[in-house]
């Protein structure tokens, strides 16, 4: 009932906004496919762009037919400004997120309301995630080339070099489908309204420019989180680690040092006359290969 209530209304939002409410939106895209755009929605936060996000607590989750809804509560510290503080002086607001994931339609739309600091400055955000224009053309021009395929299946003269044709043009089309697939369109809509008379005009302004400023970095943090992780996924893939990376194990030479200086220790309470041979850039040496790979052991 409250994923309807919120998300059947603001799926209307169609109209055209009243004189108290400012409206604004964007598109933008991001160098990715949906697909792992969609995933790292649930791991945006946090970003370098985010610092002003709290907390996130998911509240709850159900999955219908081919669609997954999930609601989060968001804690946000966004500051007022200086003649806000003379009607509120709440410095974290929060933030319901209702999100629907359709993986037939392959779109993802996320709306956001604020359920603190309502009267001051109610806003309303939704985000939608769509696989970009140009994949679309390209699924078009598959169809037609496949129907070009099975009309040329019926041609008896010339169907070597027809089917020729058509596989060219399928492979064409195939990387054209798989060019276009990694880009993923954003659409970006905002509905800003307060209750405060004499202030309105001034707060919707307030709240629709904050939101222009802010919704560039968002979606560029977003993209950064996403491809860190999918970094550290084909890591994960290829059998790596990050210690038989040369460059962590450069930035492990402290961790090095002090091993080896605990190693001294200990082997100058028991076992000095066993190792009176083995020098400290030895074992320096040698805990830094075990550092640097996990097989490696100390001798």
């Amino acid at each position: 009932q409250a994923y309807n209530c919120l998300i059947h209304f603001y799926k209307s939002c169609h109209v055209v906004p009243s004189h108290s409410m400012k409206y604004w939106e964007t598109d933008q895209s991001i160098p990715l496919p949906w697909r792992d755009v969609a995933c790292g929605y649930w791991w945006r936060y946090p970003n370098p762009h985010s610092q002003h996000v709290f907390s996130v607590d998911m509240l709850d989750t159900r999955v219908e037919g081919d669609k997954l809804y999930a609601r989060r509560l968001i804690m946000k510290t966004n500051p007022l400004p200086s003649w806000g503080k003379h009607f509120f002086a709440a410095r974290r607001v929060a933030v319901i997120e209702e999100v629907v994931v359709d993986r037939g339609k392959k779109e993802l739309v996320w709306y956001t309301r604020n359920i603190g600091l309502a009267r001051f400055m109610a806003t309303v955000e939704r985000v939608t995630l769509y696989p970009g224009e140009e994949t679309k053309m390209a699924e078009i021009q598959t169809n037609l080339v496949g129907i070009q395929t099975s009309m040329a299946g019926t041609q008896s003269t010339m169907a070597g070099t027809m089917a020729t044709m058509d596989e060219t043009q399928t492979t064409m089309a195939e990387a054209q489908t798989n060019m276009a697939e990694t880009q993923t369109s954003v659409r970006k809509q905002c509905w800003i309204e307060s209750s405060i008379l004499g202030f309105r005009s001034a707060i919707n302004k307030f709240g629709v420019d904050r939101y222009k400023k802010n919704c560039g970095p968002a979606t560029m943090g977003m993209q950064m989180v996403i491809e860190e992780k999918l970094a550290r996924d084909q890591v994960v893939r290829l059998g790596l680690s990050e210690a038989s990376n040369p460059c962590s194990c450069e930035a492990k030479a402290a961790q090095c040092e002090a091993k080896a200086g605990h190693c001294e220790a200990r082997l100058g309470q028991g076992h000095k006359a066993q190792l009176s041979e083995a020098s400290s850039g030895q074992i320096y040496e040698a805990v830094k290969r075990s550092l640097c790979d996990s097989t490696q052991k100390i001798t």
